[in-house]
């Protein structure tokens, strides 16, 4: 993969990175590079210069990622478990978690409105969710 074929079938060596990278440069312009995943302090002839433990910080990301991962795979099943739940969804396409909300919302008005009509129960009037709920 790191060699080409000459003319002749002849396998050519692949240049350096200094020489690849600046050959490359001069066609495409800039290359990108990756971020700094260190904080970075200014020195006293105005570089910069990493500050910690780059492992630290790539296995801190590491772990940070995975809760993430955890915390929308989570987020994902709850909406899924809703979606199960709630039959005002629209089955015509693939409800997004906006619909999804959306439904819900809708789906308790009516049932609220059930329990009122029933008199079964005593159910305090919904909130106005434009003005917070705090009765001002």
């Amino acid at each position: 993969m790191g060699e080409q074929r000459g003319a002749l079938g002849v396998l050519l060596p692949t240049p350096p990175p200094e020489v690849l990278g600046a050959v490359l440069s001069q066609r495409h312009g800039p290359l990108p590079h990756a971020a700094p995943i260190t904080r970075l302090r200014r020195g006293p002839t105005g570089g910069y210069k990493a500050l910690g433990d780059p492992e630290g910080v790539l296995e801190r990301r590491r772990v940070a990622n995975a809760k993430e991962r955890e915390r929308i795979r989570n987020l994902n099943s709850g909406f899924s478990a809703l979606k199960a739940l709630v039959p005002l969804v629209p089955r015509d396409r693939k409800p997004s978690k906006a619909d999804t909300l959306r439904a819900a919302a809708e789906y308790i008005r009516l049932l609220r409105g059930v329990l009122r009509d029933a008199g079964g129960l005593q159910v305090p009037p919904p909130q106005n969710p434009t003005r917070g709920g705090r009765g001002s």
